[in-house]
């Protein structure tokens, strides 16, 4: 990201926050006025307590941001990634079947650079979850171009999940192999001799069935922990999305039983580098999963980034860092 970039996607962070803060001031003024009724009252309560929220999250991508691109020299001249692992990161809300508990991180930035993360219910014609999808994607560098990438595929799934729940069509429209492929082609189209490329990981947890299916492009191989308690690799892994629009992807499936943990993350927490440039590596988080598998999604999260900040001996991170966590609740 250059230092122009940086200082425009703070513009319009600040410009966003005004607009959101002005809603909230609407709103609450509203939700306060004696002479409106009770129920329009509670709904202009719930509409400020809606943007204040929005707010938040507006104001914690500034500070992030900020504090993330600091202003050092990077590829070709532009600002380079440097922060610290914060004390109480901000969390990624995640739509989530019943029978599923989750947590997801984004850091430095949940809206800005390499990573991103998309969730979706999955319901039948009466309404009823199905199923959750989840996908994380990784665009290469932190720049203006790697955002508009991951705005472009997260419009590019969410529209297509869209009109497959409108149109009511055969749940193999909505399996992994076919969302991998449905983006592959958009990114492969919209952006064709370009060399942009994505790593895609998508998993449906199915709730009826007590499986997951995922596909994964080109994405670091996430972890499943079973009741035997080891960390075992999903190592299925493809072709990067955007390098061939006619490549069919493949799914694989398994159980996905009470207590088992689904972990993905993205490549920056495995290269984290500390003095010695020895790497975090697949083995760090692979030993807390087994670890801490009978922690809460929090908790279990929570003590990677402590391994993780061990590791780095006080050393910044210098790329983005993602990770999801996806624990079975069972009946």
């Amino acid at each position: 990201m250059g230092i122009d970039e940086r200082e425009e996607i703070l513009k319009v962070l600040s410009g966003a926050i005004i607009r959101e803060t002005n809603a909230f001031n609407f709103y609450y003024k509203g939700s306060e006025n004696e002479n409106m009724p009770a129920g329009a009252r509670g709904l202009l309560a719930r509409l400020a307590e809606e943007e204040r929220v929005h707010r938040q999250l507006l104001v914690n991508e500034y500070k992030s941001i900020e504090k993330g691109w600091n202003g050092d020299e990077g590829e070709e001249g532009g600002t380079a990634l440097s922060y610290k692992i914060p004390s109480r990161p901000s969390f990624t809300p995640l739509e989530l079947s019943e029978r599923l508990e989750a947590i997801a991180l984004t850091m430095p930035s949940r809206l800005v650079g390499g990573d991103s993360v998309f969730s979706r219910v999955i319901r039948d014609h009466g309404g009823n979850a199905t199923g959750t999808l989840l996908l994380l994607y990784d665009a290469m560098g932190h720049s203006m171009k790697t955002t508009e990438i991951n705005g472009f595929a997260a419009k590019a799934v969410g529209e297509y999940v869209d009109s497959v729940s409108l149109s009511k069509m055969e749940a193999e429209m909505l399996s992994p192999r076919k969302i991998v492929t449905v983006l592959n082609e958009k990114l492969s189209e919209r952006y064709e001799g370009e060399g942009i490329f994505l790593t895609v990981l998508c998993v449906l947890f199915d709730c009826g069935a007590e499986t997951l299916t995922y596909t994964c492009a080109g994405h670091e191989p996430p972890f499943l922990v079973d009741g035997s308690g080891k960390a075992s690799s999903l190592l299925q892994t493809q072709l990067i999305a955007g390098i061939d629009p006619a490549f069919h992807y493949r799914e694989h499936s398994m159980p996905f039983d009470r207590g088992d943990i689904f972990c993905v993350f993205s490549d920056g927490i495995v290269e984290a580098e500390n003095s010695d440039e020895a790497i975090y590596g697949r083995g760090g988080i692979s030993r807390i999963l087994e670890e801490n598998r009978d922690g809460s999604p929090a908790e279990i999260v929570a003590a990677v980034l402590e391994g993780l900040k061990a590791h780095l001996g006080g050393r910044p991170l210098r790329d983005e860092v993602s990770i999801i966590l996806v624990k079975a609740k069972g009946e």
